[in-house]
């Protein structure tokens, strides 16, 4: 595409006069292509010539003197001569058998007879699967200038001699801009550019002279033994994802439970593994293994990758999947971004609900540190209290410290908010050595509403019977105060990075209940009011490095230590409550009167060392090795304590119908008649230890264009202690209750892909994992699950689950950016891990079934349209599993029943609609989710089990580019909210509506 004659003469005149005036410009070439590492003095200034070939100087007129020399040889010089200040030069040097030949050409802009034309062409190439990205756009910054890469990625320019921007738009691999690039008279500037669907916003950009042929080999690079689904920053941006859980329901065979926790193929969270950098995290969450993702914001993430099937490499408790976080590297030069979104909920912003009591700093989710923290007073005679010993005085004084804030109050609900910074640059780089940064903060303010109905079952043996039925008003205020920081250091063929993150997160949630139910099935008012801070702290250390003597060796390691913490201060419920179906009057119900008070830490510690080296390699295969040692080391200490209210002759029958609970508690104080307490047992607190090192080794061997073949052994030394009492045991003579699971285990895996052609594949693979109990799971105490407010309780007799698993898929590219896929995988289970409802059916537990099978079936597909000559772009992707599963399974005191996996929904439905209008810088984007029915929880004695009913959800969001660099975003979110509901034997368990969203949001990039 070629412009014409009068345009290039006037953008050669403003592109020259502004960039090239009195400038030396070299380009370093040998045998065809660019040289670097040489170094080129002028007049005595030195001078590095970087990877593209090119380095420039200031001269002034008169005559110079060149000298050229690497690593210290002297490579040759010459001289050339400019008349005036405002001459450039354009001197061209090629490198034949270590002697420089230059060809000089002097010129005045703007004064040129005939304007000097030069090409920049290129290709565009996936940094995912070698193969190239078609489609994509390609336009010259400031210019009419665009073309759209053909199939083979291949994109070409006519321009005038100058300095020149490039931007490149696709709409999978997102939006680049590469800065920066010289065109010389007469000389093709090729450039070879990589991108990644991971975003991660590097381009390797490689300059030679000629015309660039693609590697015929690039898409065997696609035979990587791990079945992967990668998500970058820029489809962050594309799906306006907050944090990493909601850019994860994407997935083929991936959603989100709770909006939290990954559920990969239809195992629930337990059975995946989540790492950072390489590094396993701790969980600020007491009642899940894994830590939630939605605590990691998109600001900070690089990229995600999703593998489905273990290799040797990644922890054995991925039977389910690997989720792979890395955090984003500094750019090559500074880069800033700022977003800002307002969110309306239907039926909840602007309306007025029941909150509790604000502290200071609330706002900013550091409430834990005032009026709700236990004094310290009360903590150290907590133990008297307990078991009655402390005096009246004691227990008068103890009462007085606590804060009335039981109240709750009426508040006008504002809409949600977003802050986002973040700021990247390269600081330093010198001709070895290159040091940057990247550094982001997230602040988010939002609201959600259940507004629930619930009901319990009883069975009288002949038939089940609904006992109690209560509505919920629940009120949640979450605060997202995120900051992560990297420093990175390239040096020749090493690369360092510092990685810091402090993430908190905070519930503020507020309960009202009403209906009528317990064991005299009163009339009830109830009260729930909590206070939750999690918070992750880590600073990682990693490297990188290459041995292109020793087998072409490549060395990774990381060094971390984190911290998860929970802290869960004055947790208040109280109830008024009167006998059903009378006039009597409301009464403070006292023995429902109490305050609870946790805390949880784990501390880790993570290294690990991971090498792969070239053994053997020829024209028709390769030999590698992939090899390493890991080790880590996770300790927990969780405190809980539970005070309660006692009266003496008089009680709150004698404030009737007065709903102030602080008023009341006030007057029965102040008569002397009110007393503190406390039931907290020993199982309140639990100690727990989890110490493990890792080997494994792997072989790799391919045989180019016909199949690869990876297996290899991982071997898993692991010890996991729980420490805690019995429930019954008092504080004087507590009965010890343990558990230990001391294993080692070694793991095989095996995985080919056979390469029926250039774009068809065949993957399989065997491989043998397990699945832990967790720390909560082992522990002889009970908690409550904060999402739900349902009663758990550890089983120390647990044992771990041993799993064997098969994957097959069938792989089919017809381009770089789209595809087909069809996969089936089995696992069988032994002594399977599921969640039970205890007899009597308030507190459920977890036990281990027989054996279980789980087979299911996944697509995936994805399909580009290309309109209007390239200016519009759609696309459609999406994908569906569907999953079998069986358990047999033991629920206390009952005889072993038959059924699914818990937590295993048998559909799984993605939908994504995209369309991009490049010309006017608009995104249009539909994304629908589905998911089947699941049961959420093993039914007790004749009680069928609780099912979570299947429930879709749409999603739609609009871009607009209003300015350089600036966009507006519209987005509608749970559009049909269809009602989340459990069932029990078809009746309605638990059921609520989330609201529709409306978000406005604005970004720019600067």
């Amino acid at each position: 595409m070629k412009p014409n004659r009068l345009w290039l003469a006037i953008a050669s005149s403003v592109m020259a006069s502004q960039l090239m005036a009195g400038e030396a410009v070299f380009y370093v070439t040998e045998d065809g292509e660019a040289v670097r590492d040489l170094t080129v003095a002028v007049d005595g200034k030195k001078k590095l010539v970087g990877k593209s070939g090119f380095v420039s100087f200031d001269v002034p007129a008169g005559s110079h003197t060149v000298e050229l020399s690497q690593f210290g040889e002297y490579l040759g010089e010459f001289d050339f001569d400019t008349a005036n200040d405002e001459q450039n030069a354009e001197i061209q040097v090629e490198m034949i058998g270590g002697e420089a030949l230059p060809e000089i050409n002097v010129f005045t802009p703007g004064q040129e007879a005939e304007v000097a034309l030069g090409q920049i062409s290129g290709y565009l190439e996936s940094a995912d699967t070698g193969g190239p990205i078609s489609g994509a756009r390609v336009s010259v910054d400031g210019t009419e200038q665009g073309v759209v890469t053909d199939e083979d990625g291949f994109f070409s320019f006519e321009l005038p001699r100058g300095e020149y921007n490039l931007l490149i738009a696709d709409p999978n691999y997102g939006k680049r801009d590469v800065n920066g690039i010289r065109v010389m008279g007469n000389v093709n500037t090729g450039v070879n550019l990589n991108m990644s669907l991971e975003g991660d916003g590097v381009i390797e950009e490689v300059v030679a002279v000629g015309t660039y042929v693609p590697s015929t080999g690039a898409a065997q690079e696609r035979d990587s033994s791990a079945v992967l689904d990668s998500i970058g920053s820029e489809q962050f941006s594309r799906f306006g994802d907050s944090d990493a859980a909601s850019a994860l329901k994407r997935v083929a065979g991936v959603t989100i439970s709770n909006g939290k926790y990954v559920v990969v193929r239809g195992l629930n969270e337990r059975h995946s593994t989540i790492t950072l950098n390489g590094a396993t995290l701790p969980s600020p969450d007491p009642a899940r293994r894994v830590v939630p993702l939605d605590i990691f914001p998109s600001t900070i993430i690089d990229g995600i990758a999703v593998q489905k099937n273990f290799t040797p490499d990644v922890y054995a408790d991925s039977t389910g999947g690997v989720i792979k976080l890395t955090t984003k590297k500094f750019p090559e030069e500074f880069e800033g971004k700022f977003s800002a979104s307002l969110t309306y909920v239907d039926d909840l912003t602007g309306e007025d609900r029941q909150v509790q009591e604000s502290e200071p700093f609330d706002a900013l989710g550091f409430g834990a540190e005032w009026d709700r923290r236990l004094p310290k007073y009360i903590d150290d005679i907590e133990g008297s209290l307990n078991d009655g010993t402390a005096s009246d005085l004691e227990s008068q004084a103890a009462l007085r410290l606590l804060p009335d804030n039981l109240e709750t109050k009426e508040k006008r609900v504002l809409p949600n908010g977003s802050l986002e910074l973040s700021l990247g640059d390269t600081i330093y780089d010198g001709d070895s050595l290159t040091l940057g940064y990247t550094t982001s903060l997230r602040y988010e303010n939002s609201w959600s509403r259940q507004d629930r109905k619930r009901n319990t079952y009883r069975s009288t043996g002949s038939e089940i019977i609904q006992d109690d039925s209560f509505e919920d008003e629940r009120t949640i205020n979450d605060i997202t105060l995120g900051w992560g920081a990297s420093l990175g250091l390239i040096s020749g063929d090493n690369e360092y990075s510092s990685n810091t993150l402090v993430l908190r997160q905070t519930q503020n949630d507020t309960t009202v209940t009403t209906g009528v139910g317990g064991d005299q099935d009163r009339e009830l008012n109830r009260y729930r009011l909590l206070w939750i801070e999690r918070e992750f702290l880590m600073q990682q250390f990693t490297g990188k490095h290459y041995f292109d003597n020793f087998f072409e060796t490549e060395l990774n390691w990381q060094a971390s230590v984190s911290q998860a913490k929970l802290d869960q201060p004055d947790e208040r419920e109280y109830s008024f409550e009167r006998n059903a179906e009378s006039s009597d009057p409301f009464l403070l119900f006292l023995s429902t009167t109490g305050r609870t008070y946790n805390e949880l830490t784990d501390d880790n510690t993570d290294f690990n060392i991971d090498l792969s080296s070239l053994l053997y390699t020829s024209d028709s295969m390769d030999l590698s090795l992939k090899y390493g040692v890991g080790y880590f080391s996770r300790e927990r200490e969780a405190e809980g304590t539970r005070l309660t209210y006692r009266t003496g002759s008089r009680t709150a029958a004698d404030y009737p119908n007065n709903f102030n609970p602080d008023e009341i508690l006030e007057g029965l104080a102040d008569s002397g008649e009110l007393s503190l307490s406390s039931n907290s047992t020993p199982a309140d607190d639990y100690d727990a230890e989890w110490n493990m090192l890792t080997y494994y080794l792997t072989s790799a061997i391919n045989w180019f264009d016909i199949a690869n073949v990876e297996f290899g052994l991982r071997v898993e030394d692991s010890d996991l202690s729980v420490d805690t009492f019995t429930q019954t045991s008092t504080t004087a003579n507590p009965e010890p209750v343990s558990s230990e699971l001391d294993e080692s285990d070694v793991f095989p895996a095996v995985s080919s892909t056979f390469f029926i052609n250039e774009d068809m594949q065949l993957r399989a693979a065997y491989y043998e994992t397990k699945n832990r109990p967790d720390f909560r799971e082992l522990a002889n105490a009970q908690f409550t699950e904060v999402e739900t407010g349902d009663l758990f309780r550890g089983n120390p007799d647990l044992e771990t689950s041993d799993i064997d698993n098969i994957d097959l898929r069938f792989e089919y590219y017809f381009s770089d950016s789209e595809n087909v896929t069809l996969a089936y995988f089995m696992k069988d289970f032994d002594n399977p891990i599921e969640r039970t409802l205890l007899q009597g059916g308030s507190v459920y537990s977890y036990a281990n079934g027989e054996e279980g099978e789980l087979s299911g079936f996944e697509i995936d597909f994805r399909k580009e349209f290309e309109m209007a000559g390239g200016d519009l772009n759609s696309f459609v992707s999406g994908n569906l599993a569907f999953i079998d599963s069986d358990v047999e399974i033991s629920v206390e005191g009952e005889a072993p029943r038959s059924q699914r996996m818990q937590g295993q929904p048998d559909e799984l439905a993605n939908l994504q609609l995209g369309l991009d209008d490049f010309e006017n810088g608009t995104e249009y984007t539909l994304v629908v989710n589905y998911q089947g029915d699941s049961i959420d929880s093993v039914g007790s004695g004749d009680l069928p089990n609780i099912i979570k009913e299947p429930r879709s959800e749409i999603n739609l969001s609009v871009k607009q580019e209003i300015f350089e660099s600036s966009k507006v975003s519209f987005s509608l979110d749970n559009i049909t909210d269809e009602k989340v509901e459990l069932t029990q034997g078809g009746r309605n368990f638990r059921s609520y509506k989330e609201g529709v969203e409306f978000s406005l949001g604005f970004s720019t990039e600067f």
